[in-house]
């Protein structure tokens, strides 16, 4: 290779220079199709602005060496928006060193799509069931340790409305702009029986609460939904994107944690206890320790496995990259969702659907990438 670059350093040259547009703007700055939704009880995840642009980085691994060239034309699908990953989000030390030391940028949006994804370092980690998880099934078991040799990237959140309506042009979303009956405070329905039994009529009842208050909802940062596996992999074809596996997407779940949940349930996801029936902004509860959102709740997120109850027998003695169970009608879902509780909202909870099955309404993805 080194010497064809030698012989054609002119579009070594222009390589370069093409990759002068690399250069992001902070993260304060974002797109419309960018991050996630703010929320008050979201730690702060606003990316600091870059102190290194692309030029820097390919300087550092190389300069206009073959590996600073490889590298821009490596990363020529994404703009990069942090180089070095963000203390305040990836929390541990020793994450933060495995991601730098691939040399790879942090954060990126994908060019086509507008998505925004972080690295995930190369590791290992303990799959299937947590230490002490009482509500493991049997398709958890045994829970074995796997090798991960690869970095990639994958999407900070689950795919939005809006995301996939710019690429497919539809939306078949069941959740989508529409009004909603925003319930007040206290329990309406109970409140209106404690009065009913103090002797009010239901219409004296009704006019003491007020009436019903009814907003427009915009769902264009909720998750897309209501997918079948046909209907991503259309989305793959045109972003040149792909899904996880479930080994990746439970590593990037767990992000170092070895428990059934990354933190308490209603604080990092959206189930049937605090969801109202229906999805939520993406980002808008707290991140894992990658920076990842809604791993656990919101809508199930479809993986690239096939799915087999006892395949992880073939794996109790250890697996490195694997790619899940041989072809069969059934693929894997992951995380759990709004209509769904603790007990399937878990960092381990396999969820298996028959691939020509009807569109779910709690079905969508998060999107992956090898660099």
């Amino acid at each position: 290779m080194n010497a064809y670059m030698n012989l054609v350093s002119p579009k070594v040259i222009l390589a370069l220079l093409l990759m002068t547009t690399f250069v992001a703007t902070s993260v304060t700055a974002q797109s419309p199709a960018a991050s996630p939704a703010a929320s008050s009880n979201v730690n702060p995840t606003q990316s600091q602005p870059r102190q290194q642009s692309v030029q820097d980085q390919i300087q550092r691994t190389g300069g206009q060496s073959d590996a600073g060239v490889e590298l821009a034309v490596r990363m020529a699908w994404a703009e990069v928006l942090e180089v070095a990953p963000n203390p305040k989000v990836v929390t541990d030390a020793g994450m933060r060193a495995s991601i730098q030391a691939t040399g790879l940028p942090w954060k990126v949006r994908d060019r086509v799509t507008g998505i925004e994804m972080l690295l995930v370092p190369s590791g290992k980690f303990v799959m299937g069931m947590s230490v002490g998880d009482q509500d493991a099934n049997t398709d958890e078991k045994p829970s074995h340790e796997v090798i991960l040799t690869k970095p990639y990237y994958l999407g900070q959140t689950e795919v939005t409305q809006e995301q996939w309506t710019r690429l497919m042009g539809t939306n078949q979303s069941y959740f989508q702009d529409v009004n909603f009956e925003v319930i007040p405070a206290e329990d309406r329905d109970a409140k209106i029986a404690e009065l009913l039994e103090a002797g009010y009529t239901r219409q004296q009842a009704e006019q003491k609460l007020g009436a019903v208050i009814m907003e427009t909802v915009v769902t264009a940062t909720w998750p897309v939904e209501t997918l079948t596996w046909e209907d991503v992999q259309s989305f793959m074809q045109k972003s040149g994107l792909r899904l996880p596996t479930e080994a990746e997407w439970e590593y990037a779940c767990r992000a170092g944690s070895t428990g059934p949940l990354y933190g308490e349930l209603n604080r990092i996801s959206w189930n049937t206890s605090n969801s109202e029936n229906r999805t939520h902004p993406v980002g808008s509860k707290l991140p894992n320790a990658l920076g990842f959102y809604d791993m656990i709740g919101n809508v199930w997120e479809w993986t690239n496995d096939w799915y087999a109850a006892d395949y992880y027998r073939a794996c109790e003695n250890g697996a490195t990259d694997p790619t899940g169970a041989a072809q069969n009608p059934f693929r894997t879902l992951r995380g759990g969702s709004w209509d769904f509780d603790g007990k399937n909202c878990r960092a381990s909870f396999r969820l298996n659907y028959f691939q020509g099955d009807p569109r779910i309404t709690d079905y969508g993805f998060r999107v992956a990438r090898t660099p």
